[in-house]
């Protein structure tokens, strides 16, 4: 915390409020944070004291350096123009109030337009000068209820009209991208067509030409040869023939070379709609994604540090699972908000201190909701806590992995399949693709080859009992040939295409299988109407009753998969690792046509991906989706920025390719 000096004295404090917007940016002028919002408490000739709300906790670190910037955007009353400030932190203070923290700066101006500074100023003198004080507290109070709910009303159009407009661009996308598809399509089968009619054209021609000689040469013998007439008109009628055939060719020519212009001059003129698509696309894409990580941020705990699973469903409003937590403590760290991971990662390391084991699921204050341990989620935040340790090199949460390590070295069987978790007899290929990741990394982080040994002894299970040559190459577990899509997508994240085709598993099938027999094509229900969109569902969809089903987690986990193999075959063959890539681009933007806005009580609706395309549906794996048509996921909404980053959390690892990448080049 910074110590107030002199300049706070200078400041003249008033009995009003404006409300000012803002974001940090580093000595560079780069922008550390997304918009954020705080209000003025005093305001003096050369800056002003900002006061904010439950300010995110990563940013709170980042305003301690003195190198730190904010831009700041302040609208009133008193100026019809909003005004913009550049400014310096002089001094700061964080107050842990009963419902929430209060941070207090104080800034400084700098730059071209410190001199609008003036009108604040005088702005604050002239409140201070009115002499009835009682008159000047119900106007201000009234001024600022007005105003922070007007401003609330704004940011919450804001985000419905960003969601809106981006899904709206994405289905003008969508359809530019099939007419453009279907003009090619027509350009290639009319140049195709125009090459068979020169080739027949030609020939005929030459027909001409041999019936023309074979007539002069009768001409030259006509006197010798007793059927000259009958030749010769008999060669008049087919040269009459080949030339109405020709003419007929000719005019079909004439009219496929028009149609050819045509389809050229469209495809100009599409192409270049797609291309000024793209870069209204690409601008709301970053707003869009910077929305998704502020719904899963909006949603800690402060107490606890867990973040809801699901926003929207009545029954699971206050229920944050295990697997979950580890995905939001990925995405924490990928952002460089490590103060936020810690608290989830404390969390777990207090339930372990204190000789608990990891549950399945907990009420976001802490206490268990589901008194259930499966091995999946065990070492889902046990690779969480080493994602942790390998990112910042803190090895506090060693702890959390070292107490999943030894549950899940005590479950495992002479095979080295590790069950679904104590006292249960059945074995899930997930769970063991869960396991077979946490051990790998243990072992690269730790070097302690007991981990190695117990890698190898899963990854023998799974190419024993998972994996075939049949019908189904992936089992979902032992003695289990259902399809689970979420099993080819890990298998390629936990193994990665090399260690695949050393167990003899082609990992271009596997993801050809995936494709073949869990892609769908549904209709998504939104607020301003249906959208098409295609992905990935949890099961084989035409074996199941309720039609097709888009899940937002398990797609996010194609995109990935996606994403691996175009890396993997970015050198030895770039065609196929584009194949590969346009696959999780195109896939990318279907799955996001799926954004909704949270039912928020934050007050913000923020932008959110939901579980499933569809409300309370069986998932064919024996749960069903949320309730709700507007419930907001955790799990698909992280599983997506961790794709969107192109990083692999079971190996702790980014990719060379990805599609972040991609928007950042563009």
């Amino acid at each position: 915390m910074r110590n107030k000096d002199s300049k706070h004295r200078q400041y003249l404090r008033i009995s009003t409020v404006l409300p000012v917007e803002f974001y940090i940016l580093d000595s560079k002028d780069k922008r550390l944070s997304p918009w954020l919002q705080g209000f003025t408490s005093d305001i003096g000739k050369g800056g002003i004291c900002l006061s904010i709300n439950d300010l995110w906790w990563g940013f709170w670190d980042k305003l301690q350096d003195p190198k730190i910037k904010l831009y700041l955007r302040i609208d009133s009353a008193f100026k019809s123009t909003t005004l913009e400030f550049r400014a310096k932190v002089s001094w700061s203070k964080l107050e842990k109030l009963p419902e929430f923290n209060k941070a207090t700066l104080g800034l400084e101006f700098f730059g071209k337009n410190t001199n609008k500074a003036t009108s604040l100023f005088k702005f604050a003198i002239f409140k201070k000068a009115v002499p009835i004080a009682t008159a000047v507290i119900i106007v201000c109070l009234f001024f600022l209820a007005s105003n922070l709910f007007f401003h609330n009303s704004l940011l919450i159009k804001k985000n419905r009209n960003l969601v809106k407009d981006y899904v709206g661009i994405l289905e003008e996308d969508s359809n530019l991208k099939q007419i453009l598809d279907d003009k090619s399509k027509t350009g290639d089968f009319i140049k195709e067509r125009r090459e068979d009619l020169k080739a027949t054209i030609d020939l005929l021609n030459q027909e001409v030409v041999q019936r023309n000689e074979q007539k002069q040469m009768l001409r030259n013998f006509q006197y010798t040869d007793n059927g000259y007439r009958s030749k010769l008109a008999n060669l008049e009628k087919e040269l009459k023939l080949f030339e109405q055939e020709l003419a007929a060719l000719k005019r079909e020519d004439s009219f496929l070379k028009l149609k050819q212009e045509q389809v050229l001059v469209s495809l100009s003129e599409i192409q270049q709609q797609t291309k000024n698509l793209q870069t209204q696309k690409l601008e709301v894409s970053k707003k869009v994604i910077e929305g998704l990580y502020a719904w899963i941020g909006n949603r800690q705990n402060l107490s606890s540090g867990l973040v809801l699973s699901y926003e929207g469903d009545s029954q699971l409003d206050k229920v944050c699972f295990t697997y979950d937590q580890a995905l939001a403590a990925i995405v924490f760290l990928l952002n460089d908000d490590n103060s936020r991971a810690k608290k989830i990662m404390d969390f777990y390391l207090k339930k372990i201190d204190q000789g608990e084991n990891i549950q399945n699921a907990y009420f976001t204050k802490g206490s268990v909701f589901e008194y259930v341990i499966h091995s999946g989620p065990n070492a889902w935040i046990g690779l969480a806590a080493l994602n942790y340790v390998k990112k910042t090199g803190d090895e506090t949460y060693l702890e959390i992995a070292e107490s999943v390590g030894e549950l899940l070295l005590s479950l495992m069987d002479e095979e080295g399949g590790v069950p679904g978790g104590p006292g249960i007899n059945w074995y899930s290929t997930e769970h063991n693709l869960d396991s077979y990741a946490f051990f790998t990394l243990f072992y690269e982080i730790t070097g302690q080859t007991e981990y190695k040994k117990a890698a190898q002894r899963v990854k023998n299970w799974i190419g024993r009992n998972s994996y075939t040559e049949g019908a189904i190459p992936i089992k979902r577990g032992k003695g289990d040939s259902t399809i689970a899509t979420d099993t080819y997508t890990w298998s390629v994240t936990a193994f990665g295409p090399k260690q695949l085709e050393d167990l003899k598993m082609n990992p271009e099938t596997i993801i050809e299988f995936a494709l073949n027999n869990c892609e769908v094509n549904v209709k998504f229900k939104r607020r301003e109407g249906e959208v098409s969109l295609r992905g990935f569902d949890f099961a084989k969809a035409k074996n199941i009753a309720r039609g097709g089903v888009v899940s937002g987690e398990w797609t996010s986990q194609m995109i990935l998969a996606f994403e691996i193999m175009a890396d993997y075959y970015k050198t030895s063959n770039p065609k196929k690792s584009n194949d590969y890539l346009n696959k999780a681009k195109f896939y990318f933007n279907e799955l996001q046509k799926m954004i909704i806005t949270s039912i928020s009580k934050v007050g913000r609706e923020d932008p959110c991906l939901p579980y499933a395309s569809s409300s309370s549906v069986d998932t064919g794996h024996g749960w069903r989706t949320p309730k709700g048509d507007r419930t907001g996921s955790l799990a698909s909404t992280a599983y997506f920025l961790i794709a969107f980053q192109g990083y692999n959390p079971l190996r702790s690892e980014y990719l060379s390719l990805s599609l972040k990448n991609i928007i950042d080049e563009n």
